[in-house]
């Protein structure tokens, strides 16, 4: 009947969409490119760090008070930026060794399971 509400169709949606949420599933082609884009990026903010250390070693251009309160400042945004630098470099890099721990694991588990089949086929 038009208008009426089918009960089980929330139900339904709802335990699809609780199904949805929480999980994901990755081959290991998947992982290992996550893992070079991780490490990748790792690597882009090294990059960035050896350029930007410049940035907190600025030197005041004269004696006076104004020079050396601007170099300050410089230098204080400098390390500010540094350390963003610094942070994100190491996160990448434990995203990377985090799906590397993934791979190796789902990659010891498939070789238990192909010595654990290959056993029990040769007791066939």
């Amino acid at each position: 009947m038009a208008g009426e509400l089918h009960k089980g169709e929330g139900l339904r949606e709802i335990a699809n969409a609780a199904q949805a949420r929480g999980s994901f599933s990755f081959d290991p082609d998947e992982l290992r490119s996550l893992i070079r884009k991780w490490q990748d990026l790792a690597d882009s903010y090294a990059d960035s760090i050896s350029q930007a250390e410049r940035m907190a070693l600025i030197k005041p251009p004269g004696h006076d008070f104004a020079s050396e309160a601007h170099a300050s400042a410089a230098n204080g945004s400098g390390a500010s930026y540094l350390a963003y630098l610094t942070h994100n470099a190491r996160y990448c890099d434990e995203q990377a060794h985090l799906f590397q721990a993934a791979l190796n694991d789902y990659l010891g588990v498939e070789d238990t399971n192909a010595t654990e089949f290959d056993k029990n086929d040769r007791k066939v």
